[in-house]
């Protein structure tokens, strides 16, 4: 295979972080589903608005 099939082939995240990458509906519709009644809200609106206003820094022990 030579370089420019490679660069033309499909590529996949191999590395993703949950927290960043959910649907805040899918959030709330994973935590129904196996019975997690611990967020913070269950509007949409209000959960995406939270995970915007509570992002992690960029230090990870304030992540942590």
């Amino acid at each position: 295979m030579n370089e420019e099939s490679l660069r033309q082939l499909p590529k996949v995240a191999l590395h993703d972080h949950l927290d960043g990458s959910l649907r805040a509906q899918t959030v709330i519709d994973l935590a129904a589903e196996i019975g997690y009644s611990d967020l913070p809200t269950s509007d949409v609106d209000e959960l995406t608005e939270w995970f915007h206003q509570n992002k992690p820094t960029n230090s990870l022990e304030t992540c942590l």
